[in-house]
């Protein structure tokens, strides 16, 4: 059960808490009071994705905190087994959601930081919200089958998490096979194919670094003259040197000053090396030789080289790698046939497993069809809605889909005569708001959430027909907390606890707050939402009456 909820600058709300009671809670308050920023915020401590936008204009962050009571709640209690997340039976639980300019937002459970993903799982444990066009969702016939599944959720999940398994792994499978039997066309040609090009490249005997070094003998095999060219010429200009002049003038000089003789050493030592490097040059030269069969020999290879690489990749690297791929291939082709037996005895073996799963999630959805159709004509009769009738049918679908081979569609006649069809074809959005109403009063008697919120689910009702929907949640909540935002003076008249948000402008500054009503308060507020901002005497008066009726009936 939600205990407490605080909000801080969030939206229209600047510091707000709110002290729920059990039962049946109302929210009321004019258009735009904050009556949406309140589900908002809800929403997002159950792990919903949050925006910057509605951190309060001027403030660099806001906080949401809910406080629950979860004793009791044994499925929420492994719930946090499972997630290491320790809670003494005396404590409550705090879920906190801290939001920041920057878009990122911090999640916490009784101070420990989680994951939103935590948040969110949690979240569903605790209150199901059903927002302001929830009856939505019965128009989309892919939804059927997800509301029919909600009435038998405990029994069902373990099969059908069971059965999603198998189906995964049937999935993959199913494509193997087909990958595997596409390779197996043309098998011989492909495995002659194979060999040939893993051959040819074996054969071909590359090596990493080989490329490189036959472009450097290729480029001085092709410029062989000009290097004996460059070479000679560089032998006449160290044959022609002064050095042997600057020498006599040293050695001219060398008695006027002892440190000449220094440098006239060193000059003898350079001469001498000078001498030795123009000798090494001229024998480099002479060997120097132009062999035009080496370079036609390695000029083939390159254009070999050439080919192998246009054939299988644009380096030498690409080439090894094919052959790798090619290998491979090869080898799951010389496989292929037993593999691929073995596969398909594999495959009958999960599809015999998934038929077998797949009959045992569809008669427990037949069984709650059956269930649902004789329940929910109750309810709606109660709503208002006559000679109804309902049916839910259930087709068996031509392949396995993640969920079964189930195809589940609600059907509805809401005329006496007229015949049964699709239900978003039928039904009109206040029709639809009392069928999700209905629906949400069975699962409560089945479903373990403590907290139901309902967002203006008098949507398209009135009169007595509204009435009925707000005895219904007072139904629900014998068992289940309930809050309901609604604009229905006559749902908001059975509540056991009524809170008005007003919005208020102080010093060009505006925000929203939340009041619990005392009994003369709440008439005032009844009393509003029959007859608008002007209150009378006269509808005060009604006012009264409609709680004073609303309490005899529910009592």
């Amino acid at each position: 059960m939600l205990l407490t909820l605080n909000i801080s600058n969030f939206a229209v709300f600047e510091k707000q808490t709110i002290e729920f009671d059990s039962g049946f809670n109302v929210f009321t308050g004019e258009t735009g009071s904050g009556k949406s920023v309140l589900i908002e915020a809800l929403s997002l401590i159950l792990g919903e994705r949050a925006s910057k936008d509605l951190i309060r204009k001027g403030k660099n962050s806001a906080l949401l905190e809910a406080i629950f009571d979860v004793s009791g709640n044994s499925d929420f209690s492994i719930f946090l087994q499972n997630n290491n997340i320790e809670i003494n039976s005396e404590d409550y639980l705090i879920i906190s959601r801290e939001l920041y300019e920057n878009g990122k937002s911090i999640s916490k459970i009784n101070g420990r930081t989680v994951p939103l993903g935590i948040i969110k799982e949690a979240g569903s444990y605790l209150i199901d919200i059903y927002g302001q066009f929830g009856h939505e969702s019965l128009f989309k016939k892919e939804n059927h089958i997800i509301l029919l599944d909600s009435l038998i959720q405990k029994d069902l999940t373990p099969v059908l998490g069971e059965y999603y398994t198998l189906y995964v792994e049937y999935n993959s499978i199913t494509k193997e096979i087909e990958s595997l039997q596409g390779k197996l066309s043309n098998k011989d040609l492909k495995i002659e194919q194979l060999q040939f090009e893993i051959n040819e490249i074996d054969e071909a005997g590359l090596n990493e670094f080989e490329e490189e070094e036959l472009l450097k003998q290729i480029k001085k095999l092709s410029n062989i003259q000009e290097i004996q060219n460059s070479l000679i010429e560089i032998n006449g200009i160290l044959s022609d040197n002064n050095l042997n002049s600057v020498y006599n003038l040293l050695n001219k000089i060398k008695g006027y000053d002892d440190s000449l003789a220094g440098f006239l050493s060193k000059l003898d030592i350079l001469l001498e090396e000078l001498q030795y490097f123009n000798y090494d040059l001229r024998d480099y030269s002479e060997k120097l030789d132009f062999d035009g069969e080496k370079l036609d020999v390695i000029e083939k290879r390159m254009s070999f080289i050439n080919r192998l690489k246009r054939k299988y990749g644009f380096s030498i690297e690409k080439i090894m790698e094919y052959k790798e791929s090619a290998d491979k291939e090869l080898d799951i082709l010389l496989k292929a046939e037993s593999n691929l037996n073995l596969m398909i005895k594999e495959k009958v073996n999960l599809n015999k497993k998934l038929e077998e799963l797949s009959h045992i999630i569809s008669a427990k959805r037949k069984n709650a069809a059956k269930v649902l159709e004789s329940k929910l004509l109750s309810e709606l009769d109660d709503l208002n809605m006559k000679n109804i009738e309902f049916k839910v049918l259930i087709n068996k679908k031509a392949n396995y889909s993640y969920d079964g081979t189930d195809d589940v569609e609600f059907l509805i006649s809401t005329n006496i005569g007229s015949d049964l069809n699709s239900v978003q074809k039928v039904v009109s959005g206040g029709e639809a708001s009392r069928i999700m109403l209905a629906f949400k009063k069975i699962v409560s008697d089945i479903e373990s959430t403590q907290t139901m919120v309902f967002d203006e689910i008098d949507t398209g009702i009135s009169g007595k027909t509204a009435q009925m929907a707000g005895i219904k949640m007072s139904y629900i909540s014998a068992n289940h907390q309930i809050i309901c935002v609604t604009h229905s003076p006559q749902i908001a008249s059975i509540s056991k606890n009524h809170f008005l948000i007003e919005k208020k402008v102080i010093d060009n500054n505006t925000c929203s707050t939340v009041n619990k009503l005392d009994e003369e308060n709440k008439i005032y507020e009844i009393a509003r939402l029959l007859s608008g901002m002007k209150i009378t005497e006269k509808s005060l008066s009604n006012a009264k009456d409609l709680i004073d009726s609303s309490r005899a009936i529910t009592i």
